[in-house]
């Protein structure tokens, strides 16, 4: 894959553009294939408002925070001197890492709720939110440039009953079970584990659904098994072979017999 030719940040330009249309989180996509998020009631904003912070909420575009602290349900982000929270489901993608992780750090977010009451100004931030759109962009990049046929390195993120997904650098394909190897595989987990890396052929490219099909077994020596008849058939050839020699050794002495097997093969 050549990834010179992709612009990235363009692409992740282009998501943003989308993040206005109704972004529903832990969701996927609207029909134009950008994550967005739900639609709001129009606030009244307010001239005190917090200028930067509204600019964010308003275009979509990113925002620099610093994780100050947990608090209930989540995180306290100070974005632009302004307060705000962040839900725990929203700091970060899949697995969560401890809070002491994020605490103190700077991150970039996206403003997805902005209100003001009697109460004051509130501001919802997610920086799950920028890493769904991001990579969603790396995903289109790589399934734009992968083609069929092609050797691949990647690294295995879930091995279950059926196979097991590689990431490919942004993309995940599946490996079916029957392409684990050569022989069959009962249990994938045998021969398969979670961080590891393996080498890929590219069987399949679906663009339209965003599927690939890998297979690993393509990547190894092929080893011919052979058949239970076959081996039954090699052991009697084998036995038969062993019994001549034994009855040619025995008759040595006898010259017709001991010359009747002399180029006889097996």
């Amino acid at each position: 894959m050549d990834s010179k030719k992709f612009d990235f940040g363009a692409m992740v330009d282009d998501q943003l553009k989308g993040i206005r249309k109704g972004y529903k989180f832990g969701s996927a996509f609207n029909e134009d294939k950008l994550i967005v998020r739900p639609k709001k009631p129009v606030v009244e904003v307010l001239s005190d408002d917090n200028a930067a912070v509204k600019s964010a909420w308003e275009t979509g575009a990113a925002i620099s925070g610093l994780v100050e602290k947990e608090v209930k349900g989540g995180f306290e982000v100070t974005v632009a001197g302004q307060r705000t929270f962040c839900p725990f489901s929203q700091i970060d993608r899949g697995v969560h890492k401890p809070s002491e992780d994020y605490i103190g750090r700077k991150f970039d977010f996206l403003v997805t709720e902005y209100t003001k009451d009697e109460r004051g100004l509130s501001v919802v931030v997610s920086r799950r939110a920028l890493l769904d759109i991001e990579a969603a962009a790396l995903k289109e990049a790589v399934l734009a440039e992968i083609t069929e046929g092609e050797t691949l390195n990647g690294t295995i993120t879930r091995v279950l009953d059926f196979g097991a997904f590689v990431d490919l650098g942004g993309l995940e394909g599946l490996v079916p079970a029957r392409e684990i190897a050569w022989e069959r595989v009962d249990d994938p987990r045998t021969v398969l584990k979670e961080g590891d890396g393996i080498t890929v052929k590219v069987l399949r490219v679906d663009r339209e659904e965003g599927k690939v099909t890998l297979s690993r077994k393509e990547c190894l020596a092929r080893v011919f098994k052979k058949t239970a008849e076959e081996e039954a058939a090699a052991e009697n050839a084998a036995a038969v072979a062993a019994w001549m020699e034994e009855s040619k050794k025995r008759n040595a002495g006898v010259g017709s017999l001991a010359s009747a097997f002399d180029g006889l093969k097996i």
